[in-house]
């Protein structure tokens, strides 16, 4: 005869919750590695745009497997955030930028310009560029859009800056001290200007100037900086700015910052741009150059002066004429190669493959976009 057990209703109840609450763990740590998972994709991304907020949800940059975004210039500009020393900073376009890159799971580059065009006006016309630059903010219709102002060398009041970029930093890192409302991650890279050795004449009636202080000077801006953002969050990463090519006119000038002593202690990260490279003569250095994107030439400018550091490429392309299909190749392999030779991160420009005259606008890039997801998917 079987022995009858009985169990107790308490013990079932007891049993019957377990594993409930078990089912439940398990469901939460499944979506707690979830979520780690993509955090970890989102953060580790290889590939990023270099382009303006406005078209952030039009051009839908995300849909190509980039996970970065580096956002065109006439943001993050001290003067157009605070407008006179005693000020309080406006944060109120910066805001709306960062919640729109970070509800399409886009992680941010910031660019900082320490611009103010009353902190530099005593400087006079050496720091001054015309009316006629491309960087000055333009208005189209009932729109402004975003610039630089005119005075562009270092800051005159080097504490207000600190004090403004201290604030700046502080308000996106997500420590939830002063942090921005409805920040969904933290904002921690900063890139201190943009080619500060693209100074051509600053009176001239085309181009652009984003500097106009001597490389020493850079270097003292980029040690500043680097100094207030490490204060404000010690895992901030700064970029260092890129040279606009790897030419000899631009490497003489970084040769003069990277002589600054102890300078690698004043970035975290090395950074080279790769725009269209020459086509009239493929044996040219620059036009060599551009198959890795310029890694292995700025690589060994680092090398030269004993600094190893990550790099990445925040403007890649390599436009040489309208063929389409080779375009497209030929940026598939310098992306590649890029890789092999040691960058961590590129930020493509956007620029069409046809080499339309109007290469950077939305239209373009939506057009073309399925080129750029091809090539992100094959990257090795």
């Amino acid at each position: 005869m079987k022995k009858i057990v009985i169990i107790p209703t308490l013990v079932i109840i007891a049993l019957g919750l377990f594993l409930i609450y078990s089912k439940g763990v398990l469901k939460n740590t499944s979506a707690e590695n979830k979520i780690k998972n993509e955090t970890k994709i989102f953060v580790d991304g290889k590939f990023g745009f270099f382009r303006d907020a406005e078209n952030i949800d039009q051009e839908k940059i995300d849909e190509t497997g980039a996970t970065w975004l580096r956002l065109n210039f006439g943001y993050f500009v001290w003067g157009v955030m605070q407008k006179e020393a005693n000020a309080p900073i406006d944060f109120s376009q910066t805001d709306k930028v960062v919640i729109k890159a970070q509800k399409r799971g886009l992680n941010l580059l910031i660019t900082i310009f320490p611009f103010a065009d009353w902190d530099q006006e005593e400087y006079g016309d050496r720091c001054k560029v015309s009316a006629n630059d491309e960087m000055l903010p333009r208005s189209k219709g009932n729109f402004k859009t975003p610039g630089l102002p005119y005075y562009r060398c270092n800051p005159n009041n080097w504490v207000t800056y600190e004090k403004w970029l201290t604030a700046l930093v502080e308000r996106y890192d997500g420590d939830g001290k002063d942090d921005m409302k409805g920040l969904l991650s933290p904002v921690l890279y900063y890139e201190i200007g943009n080619e500060p050795d693209l100074t051509k004449d600053p009176k001239s009636n085309f181009g652009m100037v984003f500097y106009l202080d001597t490389p020493e000077n850079y270097a003292k801006l980029l040690q500043k900086s680097y100094s207030a953002i490490k204060a404000a969050n010690a895992s901030a990463k700064v970029l260092i700015a890129a040279p606009a090519s790897v030419q000899k006119e631009a490497i003489e000038y970084w040769e003069k910052v990277f002589a600054t002593p102890k300078i690698a202690d004043s970035f975290d990260i090395a950074n080279v741009h790769c725009l269209s490279g020459p086509n009239q003569d493929r044996n040219e250095p620059a036009s060599l150059s551009v198959n890795d994107l310029n890694v292995a030439a700025y690589k060994n400018l680092l090398a030269s002066y004993k600094i190893s550091k990550p790099i990445w490429v925040t403007e890649a392309e390599n436009i040489q004429g309208n063929n389409v299909e080779e375009n497209v190749e030929r940026l598939t392999h310098g992306v590649n190669n890029a890789l092999k030779s040691g960058a961590e991160k590129i930020f493509f420009t956007g620029a069409s493959f046809a080499n339309d005259p109007m290469r950077y606008t939305s239209e373009i890039l939506i057009s073309e976009k399925d080129y750029y997801k091809k090539i992100i998917l094959s990257a090795k």
